[in-house]
C-alpha cells in the first residue's frame, strides 16, 4: 500500500513539473547565452602593444591597444579604447596618444602610432577600457588596465 502512495506522489511531482514548464521554450544547450563568468575567462581586460621600430632614421616606438589574445574571434566588443601620457620628471603628465575603436569584433584593435623619441619623453603612462556586449544590447562591466614604462622598455 506504501508503494501505491509513492507512485501517486511521483506522478503528482511530473505532473505539477509538466504545467509549471508548459508553454515556455526549450533552447538547446549550445544556443543558450554563456554566463557573464566564462566572457571573463575568454575576454577581459585589454593588452597595450608596444613595438620598437628603427631604420636610417632613428628608433621609433610605435603601440596600439587591442582585446585579449584568447578572446574568441567574432565576439562583439562595444568600446575598445586607451590613452598614453608622457610623464616629466617632475609629474606633469602629457597625452600623447588617444584613440577608440567602436562596434567591433573581436581581435579588435586601435590604430599603430609613433610615440614621441627618446630625446623628447622617457616615461610613459597608459590606461585602456574595453567593453563587450553581450546580448539584446547588453554590455558587460567595464575592463581596464594601466602600465607604466621607459622608453627603451616594455609596459608593466
Amino acid at each position: 500500500m506504501a508503494n501505491v502512495y509513492r507512485r501517486g506522489a511521483v506522478w503528482a511531482a511530473a505532473a505539477a513539473a509538466s504545467v509549471l514548464t508548459m508553454g515556455a521554450e526549450s533552447v538547446p544547450a549550445e544556443a543558450a547565452p554563456a554566463p557573464a563568468s566564462s566572457l571573463r575567462i575568454s575576454c577581459g581586460n585589454p593588452e597595450l602593444k608596444v613595438w620598437y621600430d628603427s631604420d636610417q632614421f632613428g628608433k621609433y616606438l610605435k603601440v596600439w591597444f587591442q582585446t585579449p589574445r584568447g578572446c574568441p574571434r567574432g565576439r562583439r566588443v562595444d568600446n575598445l579604447g586607451g590613452q598614453i601620457y608622457c610623464k616629466s620628471p617632475s609629474g606633469h603628465a602629457k597625452l600623447v596618444y588617444r584613440d577608440n575603436v567602436m562596434n567591433a569584433k573581436a581581435p579588435a584593435e586601435t590604430e599603430m602610432k609613433a610615440l614621441p623619441p627618446k630625446s623628447k619623453c622617457k616615461s610613459f603612462y597608459a590606461e585602456a577600457k574595453v567593453v563587450y556586449l553581450v546580448l539584446d544590447g547588453h554590455t558587460t562591466p567595464v575592463f581596464k588596465d594601466t602600465w607604466h614604462w621607459n622608453w627603451g622598455g616594455y609596459p608593466a
